[in-house]
C-alpha cells in the first residue's frame, strides 16, 4: 500500500507543477496568436489604405466630371445637333460609370447609392432638357437647357454623394 500512496503522491506532485505550466503555455500560445492577428489586420489596413483613398479619389472626380455644367462644357462639340448632342451626353455618363464602376467596393452600399443616385437624376435632367429642346437646334441651345435646368434635385444628390465620399475618407484616417 504504501507503494500506491507513494506514486500518488508523485502524480499529485506532478500535477501541481505541470498544471500551471501547461496554463502558462496555453496563455502564451493565445497571447502569440492575439498579436499575430493583429499584426495582419495591421498589415492589411496598410495595404488596402492607399486603394481606398485612391477609390475615394476617383469617384469625387468621377463626380466632379459629370456633374452638368463641367459635362456640358468638356462635351460641347461644333457643329453637332441637340439630337446628336443628347445621344452623345448620356454615352460619356454611361461611359464615366463603367470605367469606375468597380470602384463601389471600397466605398459603403449607402454611399454607392448616392452615387448612383446622382447618375440617376444627371441622365433624367439630360433628357428631360432634351425634350424641351428641338432635336435639330445645336448642341449649344441643349447644353444651356441643361446648365439651366440643373439647379435644385441635380446639385443636391451631387453634393450630397460628394459629401458622402469626403466623410468616409476622413473616417478612414482616424481608424
Amino acid at each position: 500500500m504504501d507503494f500506491i500512496s507513494d506514486n500518488t503522491g508523485c502524480i499529485v506532485s506532478a500535477l501541481i507543477l505541470v498544471i500551471p505550466v501547461l496554463l502558462l503555455v496555453r496563455w502564451f500560445l493565445k497571447k502569440e496568436l492575439e498579436e499575430k492577428r493583429i499584426s495582419n489586420i495591421t498589415a492589411a489596413r496598410k495595404e488596402i489604405m492607399p486603394q481606398k483613398l485612391q477609390a475615394y479619389e476617383r469617384l469625387a472626380l468621377l463626380l466632379e466630371r459629370v456633374a452638368p455644367e463641367s459635362l456640358v462644357l468638356r462635351e460641347q462639340r461644333q457643329g453637332m445637333n441637340s439630337l446628336k448632342f443628347h445621344s452623345h451626353l448620356l454615352r460619356v455618363v454611361r461611359n464615366e460609370f463603367d470605367h469606375n464602376l468597380a470602384m463601389q467596393v471600397y466605398v459603403t452600399q449607402k454611399t454607392w447609392e448616392l452615387i448612383e443616385t446622382a447618375r440617376t437624376e444627371l441622365l433624367k435632367l439630360i433628357n428631360s432638357s432634351a425634350a424641351t429642346v428641338n432635336p435639330e437646334s445645336s448642341s449649344i441651345e441643349l447644353g444651356r437647357t441643361i446648365i439651366e435646368n440643373s439647379t435644385g434635385d441635380v446639385k443636391y444628390h451631387f453634393k450630397k454623394a460628394l459629401d458622402a465620399l469626403k466623410k468616409e475618407a476622413e473616417l478612414l484616417y482616424r481608424k
